[in-house]
């Protein structure tokens, strides 16, 4: 299937494969529950060995493995739904205001909010916040209506967007994880394998859960997604190292 790919100003074409793939249903091997209201998203932190997950309530936390809430950094009227760490600051995703809050990592203090714009509905706004290393670039990502990919630079200018509608009726998460962009879909209940250059769909495979929201790898490679109504994290081995 097509897609238009906008790249200042000029239209492009690129082809999406895996639509007709085969989707393998994968099962936890533990789930841990969590005291953090609704979390929305995950992410590792390699230098500490822990994750940081946002809440729907606009706080920011810092887990262990078993979902122990070590330290958290609450803001006022913004509803995270994304969030992400490098080596200096963390980065957590107000869907409502469409701002990037940055965090030092260290202090958990915001040093910065920087407004991406976006025109659409209240709750179809930013969902996903990446890294592509690959294109050095960050990926921001609507949550649907339409579901798009946001290529941004060093500065979050948009400079670049893809549909990606067809992919899955939503995304709610994104991460890399050995040179790929991996995603997550709610509404699906699917995690898909893409082409960090493409954005071509290589691989999928189906959740038993309910409610899945956020995505992460740890150091061992082991998947974790937090489920927001659940208030629960299950881990998976690596689904393509059974």
């Amino acid at each position: 299937m097509k897609y238009k790919l906008l790249f200042l100003g000029v239209c492009f074409s690129i082809s999406l494969s895996g639509q007709t793939q085969k989707t393998v249903r994968i099962k936890p091997f533990k789930s841990i529950a969590t005291a953090i209201p609704e979390p929305s998203d995950s992410c590792f932190d390699k230098k500490t060995n822990h994750f940081f997950v946002v809440s729907d309530n606009g706080v920011l936390f810092e887990t262990d493995h078993d979902g122990i809430i070590l330290r958290q950094k609450a803001e006022t009227n913004c509803d995270y739904e994304a969030v992400y760490v490098n080596d200096d600051f963390v980065y957590a995703v107000d869907e409502t205001h469409r701002n990037i809050h940055i965090y030092d990592r260290n202090t958990l203090e915001c040093s910065k909010i920087i407004n991406v714009p976006y025109s659409g509905g209240r709750n179809s706004g930013y969902e996903a916040l990446t890294f592509n290393p690959v294109k050095q670039s960050w990926l921001l990502f609507t949550e649907k209506n339409p579901v798009t990919l946001f290529e941004l630079d060093a500065q979050f200018v948009i400079t670049n967007q893809i549909a990606l509608s067809a992919l899955a009726r939503d995304i709610s998460a994104a991460t890399f994880n050995e040179g790929f962009l991996w995603l997550l879909s709610d509404e699906d209940r699917t995690v898909f394998k893409l082409d960090p250059k493409t954005y071509q769909c290589i691989a999928r495979w189906e959740l038993p859960l309910i409610n899945p929201e956020g995505l992460a790898f740890d150091a061992e490679g082991k998947l974790l997604i937090s489920c927001d109504d659940m208030q629960r994290m299950y881990y998976f081995n690596n689904p393509e190292k059974p």
